[in-house]
């Protein structure tokens, strides 16, 4: 994990140009990554679909925000945002299925989203700094919700032990 936020780092500021669009190597790194991470979870074939739907729903929310009004009332970056992180909690259950899966929708969704606009503007860079801040965002709501759900039910699990272990208020008497 260490080792590839590395190599992510490092290749930040490297293009490669392929016919008329601009892919980011970071964005090809995270790509590979998040699919040697699918490889790794249950039920890889439930995440792959979960994954897709993320995929769609980035691809789609970012074509709704480019053709409509929205930024005039909120800002895209948290409407965007908010939107992923429910969609992925909604999708599926644990720290890296939330995180495998979300990680290949959004690279998948980010790629679809370019070629669908390229044939009305000139394309952005595939995997610009923008869409990493999106990555950065949801990942961390995702590791801050899972911590959450840890800390409660840690306390939850002290609270019921520590009222087993007390005394009744009021004994039955024997007959």
């Amino acid at each position: 994990m260490a080792c590839w936020l590395l190599i992510l780092i490092l290749c930040s500021n490297i293009y490669i140009a392929v016919n008329d669009f601009q892919l980011a190597v970071s964005y090809l790194v995270l790509c590979a990554g998040a699919v040697i991470l699918h490889t790794k979870i249950a039920g890889m074939i439930f995440h792959v679909f979960g994954s897709f739907t993320i995929m769609i729903g980035y691809a789609g929310i970012f074509i709704f925000d480019t053709f409509t009004p929205l930024k005039l009332f909120f800002p895209s970056f948290l409407i965007i945002s908010c939107i992923l992180f429910m969609l992925i909690t909604l999708i599926t259950t644990g720290l890296w299925n939330r995180l495998a899966c979300v990680l290949l929708g959004m690279a998948g969704g980010e790629l679809l989203y370019n070629i669908v606009v390229s044939s009305y503007f000139a394309t952005d860079v595939i995997g610009d700094k923008r869409f990493f801040d999106f990555i950065l965002v949801v990942t961390v709501a995702i590791i801050c919700q899972d911590f959450l759900l840890t800390l409660k039910q840690k306390l939850t699990q002290k609270l019921h032990k520590k009222n087993t272990n007390s005394k009744p208020l009021f004994r039955k008497q024997a007959q």
